[in-house]
């Protein structure tokens, strides 16, 4: 798999402009962002693609983890396990047509992992895209460019999934996620929702692949992103 670099701007979280958004807001203003953000990357690629950026603030006065509190509150959840047939991984979702309000649709999951989730295999999801912020921990984020029937195991690439990462990927795109040493929990924008138990959620390749028996865990290396944001220039 070659890295390249595509600009993908005007990706921002808008919210009313008062002094307290409701839980309701926050989670409409996070899957439009979602929204947008599928929407630039069809744009950039006709064929399922898969990318990695990062949420980043530029000003005072909102931080993310303080709107999730709020979405929280207002809308608690109760994560369930096991997810995508994992005992190590929980999760439950914001469903926007049961939120009074919301126009964007679709979904916002929180999946937590645990540490030493590594048993969750390769998938694709066939009917949604996604849009993923690492809300906090970490892990690793795997994909591959082969399709769920060419897969085989032999072109996997797997990076760190960071806290304030973001992946983005429309649908068709066979990956996974797990967990070393330490807990993981991401927020899944699902484009449209399909309930976690509907069989159309996702899909295995014939070829099981998972992070546990990957020999490259056991030789980390630490290396730069090919990709870089030119900040200033003269």
């Amino acid at each position: 798999m070659h890295p390249r670099a595509m600009t993908l701007d005007g990706i921002e979280l808008v919210l009313p402009e008062q002094s307290r958004s409701t839980g309701g807001q926050v989670l409409n203003a996070i899957l439009a962002m979602a929204d947008r953000a599928i929407d630039r990357l069809r744009s950039e690629s006709s064929t399922p693609v898969a990318a990695v950026g990062r949420l980043r603030g530029t000003g005072r006065g909102v931080h993310f983890r303080d709107l999730i509190h709020v979405l929280e509150s207002e809308h608690p959840l109760k994560l369930v396990a096991p997810f995508e047939d994992s005992e190590l991984v929980a999760g439950a979702a914001w469903d926007a047509s049961n939120v009074r309000g919301i126009t964007s649709a679709g979904a916002l999951a929180k999946l937590r992992w645990n540490a030493g989730a590594d048993d969750l295999p390769m998938h694709v999801h066939e009917h949604s895209d996604r849009f993923i912020i690492v809300h906090e921990g970490r892990g690793f984020f795997h994909a591959s460019n082969q399709t769920a029937d060419q897969f085989d195991g032999s072109d996997v690439r797997s990076i760190p999934a960071r806290e304030r990462d973001v992946f983005l990927f429309t649908r068709g795109v066979i990956h996974t996620f797990s967990t070393l040493d330490e807990p993981m929990t991401l927020l899944s924008c699902q484009l449209p929702y399909l309930a976690f138990d509907d069989p159309r959620q996702y899909r295995l390749p014939s070829f099981r692949w998972i992070a546990r028996d990957q020999p490259e865990r056991r030789t980390p290396t630490v290396a730069c992103d090919p990709a870089w944001s030119v900040l200033a220039s003269q």
